[in-house]
């Protein structure tokens, strides 16, 4: 009776495996852990033709023609394996990156747009086959484009169609042509294929949507310049990623990082005097009150009020420092059961560093506007108030601080530390407070085909360039825009906040990193050494 040896258990492990492997690879999972499963059951198979080669002898047993054929449908067997196992491969393509720094990985603000197409897109990349970023761009995408198919994607060397590109428009190297139907954008000189993302957004944008920011109250909103002030840091990525240490240089206070990334989406933006208005613009898709400090003049408040009543789009971050006003508060937030006092929330649990007024927020709701948020810091936030919202309007808390939290007065604002604030007072309102809310539907007394839309948050400063690029403060500011515009028809990208990259930790998680690298780590290796010690001696 014949034995197994180990080669023979060792190849049935190998097929065994492989058949797992690949079964689990259609058992519907998701995309890429389906792909990695059959890439891990190709790999399998492949080990076992190769120890399965080894093994089996060249001719066969019996006459000649037999043993020609056995090693004719042996042949044909492996053949037959590997072509299945390969075309399996390129349809369920995986990739890796074995870099440290990702640099053949294409960047999600462009692998989130092409997963979630809808429509047919075109993109033609007229590179310089002499620019070693742009044959990586180019690479790039060819990756995140493979099995896609409506991305039509072309790359052409500008230097062998010339008469193409110049049929087109293109007159620089390193040019990206996107068209979806009859819309078309030229992107040149772009070797950054994050900037294809936000290229494809505006291509497949329908319509041309504007962001009125409301000016005359002391908001630090400008029209764009023509010209930004950048400078360059060299970071660990050197000069491999270009773009990668451009820094924005602009005022802590202002919108500059915030007006970059809506352009880039293809948001246009212009001011709105509303001292001078006698009704909001019926071009304005959303209406931004960013960060006003004197309160809004006599007859400004019903503008707004009105502006919802038609359907509006309204955005207001206001800072402590904001007087709201009786006109404010009766025609435009009393209706919709809101308020906000003026004061400092304080979390001693959930803050930014070491600064309890820098509420942290891990956790969000789920909700459109934060369907894809990590951490987010809401700098020297008032509390917002509302009590139960009118039947016909929906309302979502979309941050709160932690349940420790409290509220001091404005005045203790900056600098402040846990030590320095002191013993709280017994009177003190401790619990849980609104930092950001959502509110659609119609508002009170207007008809119920106008749905309106309204985001407000008690503070103003995560939208500024001194926050803008904290954690996920830049994709908050964009997806609030968005969700208000109703462009949720594509995902919220990462928007590009042109600063130095950092990590940003919350006070509990650098306790917990203190905790285990200075005390757990340098105690477990002495435990260790010592029962060491005592087992050798």
């Amino acid at each position: 009776m014949s034995r197994f040896t180990r080669s023979d258990l060792v190849v049935a492990a190998l097929i065994a495996a492989a058949i797992l492997f690949g079964a689990l690879g259609f058992a519907g999972f998701g995309e890429k852990i389906s792909n990695t499963l059959l890439f891990a059951a190709w790999s399998l198979a492949l080990a076992a033709l190769f120890a399965l080669a080894v093994r089996l002898p060249l001719r066969g047993r019996g006459s000649r023609w037999t043993a020609w054929a056995a090693n004719a449908m042996i042949v044909c067997g492996a053949i037959g394996v590997v072509v299945a196992a390969n075309v399996a491969l390129y349809r369920h393509d995986v990739h890796f990156d074995a870099t440290r720094e990702g640099l053949n990985t294409p960047p999600r603000q462009l692998t989130d747009v092409i997963d979630q197409l809808r429509s047919p897109l075109s993109l033609v990349y007229f590179y310089n086959a002499s620019d070693p970023n742009a044959l990586a761009t180019r690479d790039m995408i060819e990756s995140a484009a493979r099995n896609h198919p409506l991305l039509a994607f072309r790359a052409i060397d500008l230097d062998k169609e010339p008469g193409l590109a110049r049929d087109i428009g293109v007159h620089s190297y390193n040019t990206a042509v996107l068209q979806a139907g009859d819309r078309k954008v030229l992107v040149p000189n772009v070797t950054d294929a994050a900037r294809l993302g936000y290229a494809a957004l505006r291509v497949l944008r329908q319509r041309a949507e504007t962001i009125c920011f409301v000016t005359g109250h002391g908001e630090t909103f400008r029209p764009m310049p023509g010209h930004y002030h950048f400078s360059h840091v060299e970071t660990l990525r050197g000069h491999d990623t270009p773009g990668a240490g451009d820094v924005l240089v602009a005022e802590p206070d202002q919108l500059d990082r915030f007006q970059l990334a809506l352009n880039e989406v293809g948001f246009e933006m212009r001011p709105l005097v509303m001292a001078t208005a006698s009704a909001v613009p019926a071009d304005c898709t959303v209406v931004a009150e960013i960060g006003p400090r004197t309160a809004l003049a006599a007859g400004e408040a019903d503008l707004l009020a009105d502006y919802l009543k038609n359907g509006g789009r309204l955005v207001m971050l206001i800072d402590p420092q904001f007087p709201i006003g009786d006109e404010l508060q009766s025609h435009l937030f009393t209706p919709l059961g809101l308020s906000s006092e003026a004061a400092i929330i304080i979390d001693p649990l959930n803050h930014f560093r070491t600064d309890p007024d820098k509420v942290a927020v891990p956790y969000y709701p789920p909700h459109p506007i934060t369907a894809r948020l990590a951490l987010t810091v809401f700098a020297q936030a008032r509390p917002i108030r509302f009590s139960q919202p009118p039947s016909a309007v929906r309302a979502t808390v979309l941050a709160t601080s932690s349940k420790d939290s409290y509220l001091r007065p404005p005045s203790a604002a900056g600098g402040i530390n846990v030590a320095a604030a002191g013993p709280v007072p017994a009177e003190v309102e401790h619990g849980a407070q609104a930092l950001a809310v959502a509110l659609e539907g119609a508002f009170p007394g207007a008809s119920p085909d106008k749905r309106f839309r309204l985001v407000m948050s008690g503070t103003s400063k995560f939208a500024t360039n001194e926050y803008f690029s904290y954690v996920s403060n830049g994709e908050l500011s964009v997806a609030i825009m968005r969700w208000l515009a109703e462009d949720d028809a594509s995902p919220n990208l990462a928007p590009k906040t042109y600063n130095v990259p950092e990590v940003v930790l919350t006070s509990a998680q650098m306790r917990d990193t203190f905790i285990a690298l200075e005390i757990l780590l340098p105690l477990s290796t002495a435990l260790l050494g010592v029962a060491m010690w005592w087992r050798r001696r």
